[in-house]
């Protein structure tokens, strides 16, 4: 949800047009930041991607199963889209220009490698209809290699990688930013470079299999002290950033995302009444059955829409942050109706499959 509010408000430019308005103003710079609602994302798949791999470790399917179970959620209507949209961008210019210039950069995608530099062709920010699935990416790398981890190390061994990987995930951006991507988001889009979030959750997960016992609540404290000093940092001393996105956001604000994600993710392993009570609420509960089409079609609605505020005659330069707001929410219910339909009538009979892969 943070995501698609945070693009939502960038890609229409609505909220942008309006500086005169403070309620705008403050309400850029409460959205925009959302886009590090795909580190919490990271950091929630990595936690529950390992807790499944360890409880079925020894089981005789253990590949099979997680990779078929994987395919049927993710491979679909993921497919489905590269493939439609490349049909229509043969017959519409606008669709076509939207898509990546070039024929190995699309194969790219096909493959889950659109994240790497070799691919780019001197393009480095992922935009566009598919730019955000540079987080399948990411996702799909790590679902290809953390099990045969899983499967060959010991526990302590795992532990161990995802603590050296996080330390240096923030040096490795630090060294990109500055010897070949400067502030471009291409930096932070390399799945080397996005492994905070991943393995941190992987790491709480190894743990609470270990020990039985959720993650401690001095840690928890620790994680989110550190993660609120850095984005306050950000916040009080790189304002602009928060809706510029540049070198401190694509950084450092990556480790204060994934501190903050981390120590969420903890925090509801504790089942503390009040918590349980926002996290479990229906409209939350709702918008995960459907994130992942929401997320994938997002751009779908998104993109056509601005491209409609920015040819409309300027109305947007002449809206008020009521009008603003309600454009927005009509684009997120759209998303959300398409997603919905999308879970409905495609991929429950992709995902009805997965009980043949259950054990």
């Amino acid at each position: 949800m943070g995501v698609l509010l945070s693009h939502g408000a960038r890609m229409t430019g609505i909220f942008v047009s309006m500086p005169q308005s403070i309620v705008a103003w403050l309400y850029r710079f409460a959205v925009v930041p959302l886009w590090g609602g795909v580190d919490l994302f990271f950091v929630l798949s990595g936690f529950l991607i390992t807790g499944i791999l360890l409880k079925t470790k020894n089981a005789r399917n253990y590949f099979s199963n997680f990779y078929i179970r994987r395919i049927l959620r993710i491979f679909p209507i993921y497919y489905m889209v590269l493939i439609g949209s490349l049909l229509i961008g043969n017959y519409s210019m606008r669709i076509y220009s939207a898509l990546p210039p070039s024929t190995f950069w699309k194969i790219s995608y096909f493959l889950y490698l659109q994240n790497w530099p070799c691919f780019w062709h001197g393009e480095r920010a992922m935009t566009g209809l598919w730019g955000a699935y540079w987080s399948l990416a990411v996702e799909e790398q790590y679902y290809l290699l953390w099990p045969l981890a899983v499967a060959l190390l010991s526990r302590r061994v795992l532990v161990w990688i995802c603590i050296i990987g996080f330390a240096f995930a923030l040096p490795l951006r630090l060294f990109l930013s500055f010897s070949y991507f400067g502030t471009d988001f291409g930096l932070a889009q390399i799945t080397t470079s996005r492994i905070d979030g991943l393995l941190a959750g992987s790491a709480c997960s190894i743990y609470m299999f270990e020990t039985g016992k959720p993650i401690p609540r001095k840690l928890i404290g620790s994680l989110a002290v550190a993660g609120l000093a850095i984005m306050s940092y950000i916040a009080i001393f790189h304002t602009l950033e928060l809706v510029g996105t540049s070198i401190w956001m694509h950084t450092v604000g990556i480790t204060g995302y994934a501190l903050l994600s981390t120590s969420l993710v903890a925090l509801s392993q504790h089942h503390y009444s009040r918590v349980q009570k926002i996290l479990t609420a229906p409209a939350l509960r709702s918008a995960g059955k459907y994130s992942y089409g929401m997320y994938v079609y997002h751009v779908l609605v998104l993109l056509p829409l601005s491209v409609y505020v920015q040819s409309s005659n300027g109305w947007w330069t002449r809206a008020n942050f009521i009008s603003g707001f309600l454009f927005m929410t009509l684009e997120l219910g759209i998303v959300f109706v398409i997603a919905k339909l999308s879970y409905d009538f495609v991929e429950q009979r992709f995902l009805r499959l997965k009980e043949y892969f259950a054990k």
